[in-house]
């Protein structure tokens, strides 16, 4: 039979550690800006794999101009527009 006083020293150091847990638990829950800090992390990682994903899967041609209109989004956000205002000028012409 094992001795009261080592049995209640077992519990103790047990009651500890569940209760270690459940503060660092808690400590979790309420610490909502490092909460949304993490889930902004790994959305940002799924959006990353899911972008490079879906360019791996277009044809080779195609990749080559989305990599480098990744490289230079200046000149892409540029040309979009100087698209806007040809198509603004076009339109108010044809009225």
């Amino acid at each position: 039979m094992s001795d009261p006083k080592e049995e209640l020293q077992r519990d103790v150091e047990r009651t500890r550690r569940e209760l270690g847990e459940t503060v660092e638990a808690l400590a979790h829950k309420v610490d909502v800006p490092g909460r949304v800090k993490e889930q902004a992390q790994e959305t940002r990682l799924r959006m990353t794999a899911a972008t490079n994903q879906a360019i791996d899967s277009l044809p080779e041609p195609i990749a080559e101009q989305v990599e480098k209109a990744r490289r230079h989004p200046g000149a892409i956000a540029a040309a979009l527009i100087a698209l806007i205002v040809a198509i603004w000028a076009i339109s108010r012409r044809t009225s």
